[in-house]
């Protein structure tokens, strides 16, 4: 297939600018802005697509299984985590660090640090969750294994194992299956899926 600009960065490239590479099947698109590259590591079988933000400010580490889609941002202020076979889709933003908006203090990253008020937590995605398209995670949010965020969903508070949230600010709308560890079973295995072949 044909491309233009379909570019992705090899890991040597990666590991040159500092980030640290635990797998060899890495691709990060050259248009991914990478900021403390010493601060970002990332497992096997990932994949970032063009146009993201990664600010490893804090550490941010991405397991195996991995997908980042395009015109993501990872504000890692405060850390984030992606357990393995998560993904965050498309425009999606995670900040693990936020300015305080109540008017008792300044913001934006121009004014001296003592002026402001920033919260910064760990973000955790925790194994087989997605994040949809367009939602923002806040700091200190985890959510849980098998988790799913709707699309352009709003998460300041953990969102149980295995649920589906969505909406302004997200509340749990359903369940979600678990058929997703038997497929990890397989896939670990070598075995094909059924029906697949």
């Amino acid at each position: 297939m044909k491309t233009y600009h379909g570019e992705f960065l090899t890991r040597p490239e990666l590991e040159a600018l500092g980030v640290t590479c635990g797998g060899d099947d890495v691709r990060v698109h050259v248009s991914t802005v990478i900021i403390n590259p010493e601060g970002l590591r990332i497992g096997n079988h990932v994949r970032v697509d063009p146009f993201c933000l990664v600010s490893a400010t804090a550490k941010i580490n991405l397991g195996d299984h991995i997908h980042i889609a395009s015109h993501c941002s990872l504000i890692g202020g405060g850390g984030i985590e992606l357990e393995d076979f998560t993904g965050v889709s498309h425009g999606a933003r995670l900040f693990s660090a936020a300015d305080d908006m109540v008017g008792s203090h300044m913001t934006g990253p121009t004014v001296p640090n003592e002026f402001r008020l920033v919260h910064s937590a760990l973000i955790k995605i925790r194994r087989h969750a997605v994040v949809g398209t367009g939602a923002v995670i806040f700091p200190g949010v985890t959510i849980g294994e098998g988790a799913i965020v709707g699309a352009l969903s709003f998460v300041r508070e953990d969102v149980p194992d295995w649920s589906v949230w969505g909406g302004v600010p997200a509340k749990r709308i359903s369940t979600r299956r678990q058929n997703v560890l038997a497929l990890e079973a397989l896939l670990a295995s070598g075995t094909s899926r059924p029906g697949k072949e």
